[in-house]
């Protein structure tokens, strides 16, 4: 094989390795966007459990209130 010939042979092997680092590059950019993401989702996930638990304290510190406006005496006049 000439030497020209191997050159060319060369450059096209350069030019298909340059294209797969591009989307190498490509990708893992795509990868980060991903997990910043996802990392931002997970900061505003909610617990199912921890909601119908503060949903609970909240029912019984309302009831626990109720109850204490309805077991005062009035003052004022009389």
């Amino acid at each position: 094989m000439s030497s020209k010939k191997r050159n060319e042979c060369y450059i096209g092997i350069f030019n298909k390795i340059d294209h797969i680092e591009d989307r190498i590059n490509d990708i893992k950019d795509q990868l980060l966007k991903l997990r910043e993401d996802f990392s931002a989702n997970e900061e505003d996930e909610v617990c199912i459990d921890e909601v119908e638990a503060e949903q609970a304290l909240l029912e019984l510190v309302n009831e626990t209130a109720i109850e204490f406006l309805l077991n005062t005496q009035p003052k004022g006049d009389g």
